[in-house]
């Protein structure tokens, strides 16, 4: 059995992610999302529509952030 090996998820800014992204809020209590759609506003302000999933349910919410906010990009999963 070979060992797996935790890595820590690159971390980016909020401004740089792009739709489709998987990411999670390392900041923020650790929360995964899939971004659905990215938004920088004037003075500094960048709003994600984020999809998340709690319980077995889906959400789509909307956040805003801080330019320059940091969330770990997670590696894409392959698809089966």
């Amino acid at each position: 059995m070979e060992p797996h090996h935790l890595t820590a998820p690159e971390l980016v800014p909020v401004e740089a992610l792009r739709s489709g992204e998987h990411v999670t809020d390392v900041n923020g209590g650790g929360q995964h999302y899939i971004v659905l759609e990215s938004k920088v506003l004037g003075g500094g302000c960048v709003v994600l529509e984020l999809e998340s999933k709690a319980n077995d349910q889906l959400r789509v919410i909307e956040m805003s952030f801080p330019a320059g906010y940091q969330m770990g990009r997670s590696p894409r999963r392959p698809i089966l």
